[in-house]
């Protein structure tokens, strides 16, 4: 049972199963992961061809080679081998307005799980990784090395990283980016973008150019509608009780929410840049799972 409002280490652990038994054998085309849209993400920078085989349980049905099968009478596949890892790098919100969910899981905790599911998937493809976590009054970072020996460090930092108030803004993830992010890079962004401008999605666009940046925009869905009431709020250690009748009240925190994703939106289509919204009450790994499969939601 996943803990709602915090991340613990043996869940985030768990996860590695769930990439092992979704991801496709590394040594195969169809190992790498897509992107949505019909974009590959986990895709390496280049694929040689490598063999034809018969058709196995489990292989992309989009690889087949239908003039081999139309030959022999049944289904063979084509084998393709990559010929360079990815460097894969995950930015992860945790601070205190991720603290949050009106049901389903903290953003915080669906931020976490995102970011070490995407460390597991990297490290079954051999990629490289670096991270930055946004938290209270610091960014964790670490610059690119093998998943493998990356993992640690991320499982760690993801479950001893408290936000309560935050000084952080996300703008500070710029300098690493700069200095860290050679083209080619995959480049995932996890937050809810609350105090996102226009000049950081600029950087971003900048380096969607060369690189395959996408945005994971997490939310509840109280910040689209909220209901009017005495509502009680946490962050996981405290609550306070807040009125929300005020009609200003209401349209401030709407207007918040439109302007916010419009922002994003605007930017993703201007940059070609992915983009994935998920909500605290939904399925939000399978969801993931499928945008990165390539498949429409």
């Amino acid at each position: 049972m996943v803990n709602p409002v915090q991340l613990e280490l043996t869940d985030l652990i768990s996860l590695k199963a769930q990439a092992d038994f979704w991801g496709l054998p590394v040594n195969k085309k169809n190992s790498f992961i897509g992107f949505g849209n019909n974009k590959s993400v986990f895709k390496s920078r280049g694929l040689n061809f490598q063999e034809v085989r018969q058709y196995q349980p489990g292989d992309d049905i989009r690889q087949i080679d239908w003039r081999v099968t139309a030959k022999y009478g049944k289904p063979f596949t084509k084998l393709y081998a990559e010929d360079k890892e990815k460097e894969v790098y995950v930015l992860c919100d945790l601070r205190p307005s991720m603290q949050f969910a009106g049901h389903g899981h903290f953003k915080s905790v669906m931020a976490g799980r995102l970011t070490a599911f995407i460390g597991f998937l990297a490290e079954r493809k051999n990629d490289t990784l670096a991270y930055q976590i946004l938290s209270n009054h610091l960014i964790q970072s670490l610059g690119i090395m093998s998943a493998k020996d990356a993992l640690p460090h991320l499982l760690n930092q993801l479950t001893h990283t408290a936000a309560k108030e935050s000084d952080v803004l996300f703008s500070h993830i710029i300098p690493f980016l700069e200095q860290n992010i050679r083209p080619g890079s995959l480049i995932f962004l996890i937050s809810d973008f609350a105090d996102t401008t226009a000049d950081d999605l600029n950087f971003l666009g900048e380096l969607a150019q060369k690189n395959t940046v996408t945005f994971i925009h997490l939310y509840d869905d109280m910040e689209i509608n909220l209901p009017k009431g005495v509502l009680p709020f946490s962050n996981g250690h405290q609550e306070v009780l807040i009125d929300t009748h005020s009609k200003t009240f209401q349209k401030s925190f709407q207007d918040s929410w439109i302007h916010r994703t419009n922002l994003l939106r605007k930017a993703v289509q201007k940059y070609h840049m992915g983009y994935l919204s998920l909500s605290t009450n939904s399925d939000y790994l399978n969801q993931f799972q499928i945008f990165c499969s390539g498949d429409q939601l």
